[in-house]
């Protein structure tokens, strides 16, 4: 059946008609790429059927019409709409496709569609569309519009099915999830790729365990930041971009790069569909970067560079600090005696003494070589910090003079106390001046000046 619609005319109606003629039954790709927008947004009923642009979704209509360029017989079984803005509608339509499989068998496939149109240059192009089955899930490896062939022919079906399977591996690495745009996101639907990444075994088992709201399935730590985000974004259009951590079933996590946009669903309720991916690696391969850049190789602490920008950020919130500098005196005795190795192991033990003195919240760092320093924000027991850091040179030198006594090692420091704002760079001179003294009167000892 030929359904048959006059093209000139800007109606909206004749808009969706026109296409779905150009793509169901004259099955031409360039007449039908011709009615949508570069940034048109398209999800199908299948697991791979996903364009985020024009050229996404030539590449889609291109496999489809070679794996059926035969016309495929459809009616309107249902149409509505509504004007959301000027220039831009929300459309409804519901169809019945008809084909002849092989050996004359007939087969019926109904389908519902959401579309948004919208008035651009004097046309009407369509720029949203979803296409979706009258049930919550569909079949791995499915493709739309070619799965009623396998109700007409199983052995059709199954070598759609492995082509389409390679096709979905290329094209779709991630999943697809909906939830009406209303206080938690109540979903609406959820295909397998989806349920997979999260380690669920069926659509009904995730809607029970996430309680039907599609912010139950966000890490807690960030669901304030999806509400705001899409809140924000969708204020000023109908698409948003954003990552967090999604929960799986086993309340472990992963990194998704979620791109959702605003809809339509079938019944009638403003919505918005997410194709999401996984990218928990690339998250984690970023972040195990960023510890390299800002950390000592050797003992994992922070290096002199992030340093500085921890206590840059630190001293801006603080209302009084600390500020100390550490030295090993005669650490190169202990490479020169024992060897480099056991001078690793040294600074390593150091660093593991000062960890357990000072708070979680101090900024522990080295400076390079055997100098290292920390920082103290927001302290107001200065004498009790003092006591500390007494401890820690006790504490060292008993380290020294037990394992690596031929080193005649010692811990010798130096800061100061302030409630005044400063550079880095004044800090650490002022810091080293008081560090010096203390070296050149008597090693081993610690001096904090008051200024």
């Amino acid at each position: 059946m030929e359904y048959r619609c006059e093209e000139n005319d800007k109606s909206v109606r004749t808009a969706v008609e026109t296409f779905l003629h150009r793509y169901f039954w004259l099955r031409d790709v360039e007449g039908t790429l011709a009615l949508v927008p570069d940034n048109v947004y398209s999800i199908g009923t299948g697991e791979g059927e996903v364009a985020l642009d024009k050229q996404a979704m030539r590449r889609l209509l291109e496999q489809e019409t070679a794996l059926m360029s035969d016309p495929i017989a459809y009616e309107i079984t249902a149409y509505s709409q509504r004007q959301r803005a000027p220039g831009v509608w929300d459309c409804f339509c519901a169809l019945r496709l008809h084909l002849e499989a092989e050996e004359g068998t007939q087969a019926e496939y109904s389908i519902r569609l959401t579309l948004g149109m919208r008035e651009q240059d004097g046309r009407i192009l369509l720029d949203t569309l979803h296409a979706s089955e009258p049930s919550h899930s569909q079949e791995e490896g499915e493709f739309f519009p070619i799965k009623f062939i396998s109700e007409g022919s199983g052995q059709v079906n199954r070598k759609t099915q492995r082509e389409l399977l390679e096709i979905i591996e290329q094209i779709m690495p991630g999943g697809i999830i909906g939830g009406y745009l209303e206080p938690g996101f109540p979903l609406y639907v959820a295909n397998n790729s989806l349920l997979q990444m999260a380690g669920y075994g069926s659509y009904p088992e995730f809607e029970e365990d996430i309680g039907g709201l599609v912010i139950n399935s966000i890490h807690p730590d960030d669901r304030d930041l999806v509400n705001r985000e899409v809140e924000k974004a969708l204020a000023n259009g109908d698409q948003y971009e954003i990552e967090y951590r999604m929960l799986c079933r086993d309340k472990s996590s992963i990194w998704v790069h979620d791109i959702g946009r605003r809809t339509v669903a079938l019944d009638g309720r403003q919505a918005i569909i997410s194709v999401l991916t996984d990218i928990s690696e690339q998250v984690h391969r970023t972040a195990h970067l960023k510890w390299e850049a800002s950390s000592d190789p050797l003992t994992g602490i922070y290096n002199r560079k992030a340093a500085e920008e921890q206590i840059r950020h630190a001293m801006q919130a603080c209302t009084s600090y600390l500020f100390v500098m550490f030295d090993l005196d005669n650490f190169k005795k202990v490479n020169d005696t024992y060897g480099h190795q056991q001078g690793d192991v040294v600074l390593n033990a150091f660093v593991r003494q000062m960890l357990h003195t000072f708070r979680r919240t101090d900024i522990v760092c080295r400076l390079g070589g055997d100098e290292f320093a920390v920082f103290i924000p927001d302290l107001y027991d200065v004498q009790a910090v003092k006591n500390k850091i007494e401890s820690l040179i006790s504490a060292y030198q008993q380290m020294m003079e037990t394992d690596w006594p031929s080193a005649r090692a010692a811990l010798s420091a130096g800061g100061i106390y302030s409630q005044t704002p400063r550079s880095f760079a004044e800090l650490y001179k002022l810091a080293d001046d008081v560090l010096y003294e203390v070296k050149n009167e008597e090693k081993g000892r610690a001096k904090i000046l008051e200024i």
